[in-house]
Order: structure tokens, then C-alpha cells, then sequence
């Protein structure tokens, strides 16, 4: 019975919180534990535009059940537990307060700019620190059924030393045609791992087969995945710099972040100190 009225008195929230004002909403009561109240002001926004009705009412039912779950254990706790945290809120609240307007100082401050020159100087600067953790590779692949016309006309595009703009059409023209699936972006860096999620050889064999070699296939009981392999990288080579350009990036702008930080504390402090706002007793 407690249940089935809990759900009455949820569907009726949810109606209530559609139709009824702002300053309604504040004064009304949707759950009370102890002394606290929570009210319909405090669920506002809770529910989405364009939920239904039956999920509307779980998520309010959800959100009290929560709330009424936390308030019985504070209730608990505060006569149970006989610390002060007044010293810890302090510190947390000054830690927030300080960190937000960092962030603010930053976000006015920070040039988010990096050159080539700079990627490049911090990467002949650190090339130990850029030893590939897995097996990268440039390749693309096309997806054909085992009794395509044009897999022989592929195998022979994909063994090329160098595709001409007119192979690149050839190879498109095929594969919009004839493939059953295909991606061709030999240009880009990938993980070894990634690009196995396509094709289906075997991981332990997935350096094997691309190591050192310009064209593999593999196939399954319908399908023959012809392979390019641009260029390659085994785990522990040095990436390539095109590779680990925006992890450079976010490095360097993470150190313009400090720099600016630890700048502006030195100039606050000295301010302060000049206009004989602090001292050290």
C-alpha cells in the first residue's frame, strides 16, 4: 500500500512540476525526513523535455529515494559521529575558491597557440619519453565478397611502391562499387589494436602480417579483406612526432597553465607584502 501511494504521490510531482509556478514550486513539500523538507523547487529541471511520463516518474521517484536514503544517514551520523569538520569544510572551500579563480586568470591569460617549432623542440627534446606503449600503423582496407571481379584489380592497386591520384580514384570507384565495407585513410596514425577491430586477423599475428609488407589479405567464410599497409611502428619503436603532436600540445599548454598560476601568486604576494598586508610574526 505504501509503495502504490509512493507512486501516486510521485506521478503527482511530476504533473505538478509542469504546471505550477516558480514561487508555488518553493513552498511546496515532496518528502520530509526529520526536520528536513524537501520541496518541488529543488527537483526543477530534473526532467528533461521530451522524457515520458513512465520515465519522468522513475527519475523523480529515484532522486527522493536518494535523498530520503542520504538524509536518514546524516541524521545517523551527526549523533554518532563526534568530529568537527568545520576545519576540513574551511579548507575545502578555500581550496575550491582558489582553484576557480586560477582557472579564471588562465582562461584570460593563456595563449593556446603552439607552433611547429615548439611541438618540435619538445619533441627532439624528449624523444625518450615517446616510445610507443602498442603497434601503430597507416593502412586502409576493402571489404569484398569472395566472388568480387575486382579483387585481383586490387591486390595489384594495393602492392604499388607509390598510389598515383588516379589509383586513389580507381580504388574509391572499386570500393563505393564492390565493398561490402572499406576505410582508405592511409594518412592517419592508428593503433594496431583499432584497426584489427575491422579486420579479422588474428592480434597474436597482427604484427606478422603488417610488419614490413606493403599489401595482406585475410579473409572469413564470405568476405576477403585486402589490406595497405602505408607505413609501420612496432611497441617500444619511437613515435612518430605527427603521432604524439596533440599529446605535445596539451603538455605544453599544461605548462603555460602553471607558469601563469605560479606567476600570478608570486605577483599577489608581492603586492601584498609591498602595500604591508602580510607579515610573519
Amino acid at each position: 500500500m505504501m509503495k502504490t501511494r509512493s507512486v501516486f504521490a510521485v506521478m503527482a510531482v511530476v504533473a505538478l512540476l509542469a504546471s505550477c509556478s516558480s514561487s508555488d514550486n518553493e513552498k511546496r513539500v515532496v518528502a520530509r525526513a526529520y526536520n528536513n523538507y524537501l520541496y518541488q523547487s529543488d527537483i526543477e529541471g530534473l526532467v528533461g523535455e521530451g522524457v515520458s511520463a513512465e520515465d519522468s516518474v522513475a527519475i523523480v521517484r529515484n532522486y527522493i529515494n536518494q535523498w530520503l536514503q542520504q538524509q536518514v544517514v546524516l541524521e545517523k551520523a551527526k549523533k554518532n559521529v563526534k568530529k568537527d569538520f568545520e576545519k576540513e569544510l574551511q579548507n575545502y572551500k578555500n581550496s575550491l575558491l582558489a582553484y576557480e579563480y586560477e582557472q579564471l586568470v588562465v582562461e584570460q591569460l593563456l595563449d593556446t597557440n603552439v607552433s611547429e617549432k615548439d611541438i618540435e623542440d619538445y619533441y627532439e627534446s624528449n624523444r625518450e619519453s615517446f616510445s610507443l606503449r602498442t603497434p601503430i600503423l597507416k593502412a586502409g582496407y576493402l571489404k569484398l565478397p569472395k566472388e568480387s571481379n575486382h579483387l585481383n584489380q586490387i591486390e595489384r592497386l594495393f602492392a604499388k611502391a607509390h598510389l598515383t591520384d588516379d589509383d586513389l580514384l580507381q580504388i574509391q570507384r572499386i570500393a563505393s562499387a564492390s565493398a561490402v565495407d572499406f576505410s582508405f585513410d592511409i594518412e592517419t596514425w592508428q593503433p594496431l589494436y583499432k584497426f584489427l577491430s575491422s579486420v579479422p586477423f588474428e592480434t597474436s599475428d597482427g604484427e606478422n602480417a603488417f610488419r614490413g609488407r606493403k599489401v595482406t589479405k585475410t579473409s572469413d567464410e564470405e568476405f576477403v579483406y585486402v589490406v595497405r599497409i602505408e607505413d609501420f611502428h612496432s611497441a617500444g619503436d619511437l613515435a612518430p612526432q605527427e603521432y604524439v603532436t596533440e599529446d605535445i600540445k596539451t603538455i605544453l599548454l599544461n605548462r603555460r597553465k602553471i607558469d601563469i598560476i605560479k606567476n600570478m601568486q608570486r605577483d599577489l604576494l608581492k603586492k601584498a607584502d609591498a602595500n604591508g598586508k602580510i607579515e610573519i610574526m
